[in-house]
């Protein structure tokens, strides 16, 4: 698929009609806390396989979007689809037994369970089946075999983000929403990350919120910028503007 040179885009503009070969099409999505409007007819297109990137200075709505995806925030306006399928009504639950898997922010791990405990919790979307998913995640995370019995709340934040990361891939997604991945964490784990992402493109795809620009930059195949809950710029990494970009997260 050819994509588009980066174009501003205009708060209000009529979604694209062409919605066909999407994994994720999140359609003038408004997300509001109480009265007060946070997403303002935010449109993301997510390809099957692909890994985008949505970027921002803090409080422009990135975690608010992925939060109105997986259904945590329910939707002002607009709509969720995936695969097809409008999920804009549907619980968290059923978006996650749909395919979607989510990393918040903070990594949102059981701190008193063991690390195992914790990655079979991720088997719930697929009925509780283990067809190989632990393995795999062991595999990607050897650390987390090493800690298996180990209580999860005595885990460095980066191991902790490993857990997380290697949670949601248990429910065997087709989509992986990760919140600021690499938010304090260790620069020896922000490369075994950055190395999980670039084995799983092409296997699933990622839509992954990050404001450390050369990471954003270095996985993904497209970006959004978010300023005050709207998209202002959108585009494939080559094509961006660099200044307007670091203008726009404050580099």
């Amino acid at each position: 698929m050819k994509l588009p040179a980066a174009l501003p885009v205009l708060r209000g503009a009529a979604p694209p009609a062409d919605t066909a070969g999407a994994l994720l099409s999140v359609q003038q999505l408004s997300v509001a806390y109480g009265q007060s409007e946070v997403l303002h007819g935010v449109s993301v297109r997510v390809e099957p396989g692909q890994v985008v990137c949505v970027m921002g200075r803090n409080g422009a709505g990135k975690t608010t979007l992925l939060k109105g995806i997986i259904g945590i925030l329910r939707a002002r306006s607009g709509r969720v689809l995936f695969d097809g399928r409008d999920l804009t009504a549907e619980p968290a639950y059923s978006r996650a037994h749909a395919g979607i898997g989510y990393v918040p922010q903070g990594r949102g791990i059981f701190p008193q369970l063991s690390v195992l405990e914790n990655l079979l919790i991720g088997l719930e979307p697929v009925g509780g089946r283990d067809d190989g998913q632990l393995e795999e995640v062991f595999t990607l995370f050897p650390v987390l075999k090493q800690m298996a019995r180990r209580t999860a709340g005595v885990l460095s934040g980066g191991q902790q983000q490993q857990l997380a990361i290697g949670r949601a891939l248990m429910g065997r997604p087709r989509l992986l929403l990760l919140d600021e991945p690499t938010e304090g964490i260790q620069p020896s784990i922000v490369e075994q990350i950055e190395g999980v992402i670039a084995s799983l493109k092409g296997r699933l795809a990622v839509l992954l919120v990050e404001q450390f620009l050369d990471f954003a930059l270095a996985n993904a195949e497209y970006c959004y910028v978010l300023e005050s809950g709207s998209v202002t710029m959108e585009g494939p990494p080559a094509v961006l503007d660099a200044q307007r970009l670091r203008e726009a997260l404050a580099i």
